[in-house]
């Protein structure tokens, strides 16, 4: 296994964690972002990998890591919008007021 899905999958697993354990909601956000890099980076190791390159699964994960950057974006904006409206980040504050 190379070096670059070792540490793509260590990227994963920390992602993972933020996502699963953070109450914030930007440490959530940050997770996703963590984990989608990390997905893009096994993409294009996939594609490097061997003696020939493989460009469409490099440019899929060029395309993955520009589309999780648009998606991080409409997240942190959202978190800002909730922090406005609601005056936390605190997920569980947030999940209690449904109704």
């Amino acid at each position: 296994m190379s070096s670059l899905a070792l540490f793509s999958i260590a990227l994963i697993a920390v992602g993972l964690y933020g996502v699963l354990a953070k109450v914030n909601l930007l440490k959530v956000v940050m997770g996703l972002v963590i984990m989608c890099l990390g997905i893009a980076g096994l993409v294009i190791g996939a594609g490097s990998a061997g003696t020939a390159v493989a460009p469409v699964l490099q440019t899929v994960g060029l395309v993955a890591i520009v589309g999780g950057a648009s998606v991080a974006s409409l997240l942190i904006v959202t978190a800002v919008r909730l922090y406005e409206k609601y005056g936390s980040l605190d997920i569980r504050q947030m999940r209690r007021l449904k109704g």
